[in-house]
């Protein structure tokens, strides 16, 4: 692993909150691609790394209830948590760290990133998933945005992986399509419990996944 002192960029000294935390008083330290914050509450030591990639909004808090310490701050909003409260410490640093973090995060959103949803299947339902799996996906890659789409069987699962630019929202939009509904009915017949959206390096995890469909926006489905 690479030494945090070689990636890091800037260090600043902070208070920050995440909702429903105590404040803490420590850093935030700006990395290649994450912001890291690390510091001690009443409650204890706090750590917390958020990716640039899942800031969504990076804004300035002055109301009541968006203070630390009677001070504005910097209000961070992430994909998947809890809002974040930063205090800077320093005359002009709330407005220097904004504008650096934003930045940050704008270079950052149109990096592919890859979900994963891993579907259970009922016992014996392999053979007929890897049927439907073989007719294709019920809607067309491209037009989604997508730069990847892989399917994975194992007797007990099927994990469906797939990469874009912001592909979260992505898959919100294509369960709105009742297209997508329709050939869902076809699987029911197969689906031994309730989809789970996690990471792909924590769906693939298994010796006996095997990868039957692939299409990728620069080839053919193989």
């Amino acid at each position: 692993m690479e030494p945090r002192g070689e990636r890091s960029l800037t260090r600043y000294a902070v208070a920050f909150r995440v909702a429903g935390v105590a404040p803490a008083a420590g850093a935030l330290v700006v990395e290649e691609d994450r912001l890291l914050l690390e510091g001690r509450s009443p409650e204890g030591l706090v750590e917390l790394s958020v990716p640039y990639a899942e800031l969504r909004e990076v804004r300035v808090g002055r109301g009541v209830d968006e203070r630390l310490n009677g001070r504005p701050t910097l209000l961070l909003s992430r994909e998947n948590g809890p809002l974040v409260q930063v205090e800077p410490w320093g005359i002009g640093l709330l407005h220097e760290l904004g504008d650096l973090l934003a930045g940050l995060a704008a270079a950052h959103t149109d990096i592919d990133k890859q979900v994963a949803v891993i579907v259970p299947l009922k016992r014996g339902k392999l053979a007929r998933a890897k049927a439907l799996v073989a007719e294709g996906p019920p809607f067309d890659p491209a037009a989604l945005g997508l730069t990847r789409h892989d399917v994975f069987l194992a007797p007990e699962e099927a994990v469906f992986v797939f990469a874009g630019p912001h592909v979260r929202e992505t898959l919100e939009r294509a369960t709105r399509d009742p297209s997508l509904w329709r050939v869902g009915l076809a699987w029911r017949g197969c689906i031994g419990g309730r989809p789970r959206l996690t990471t792909v390096s924590e769906a693939l995890t298994r010796d006996d996944q095997q990868l039957v469909y692939s299409w990728t926006a620069s080839g053919d489905p193989v």
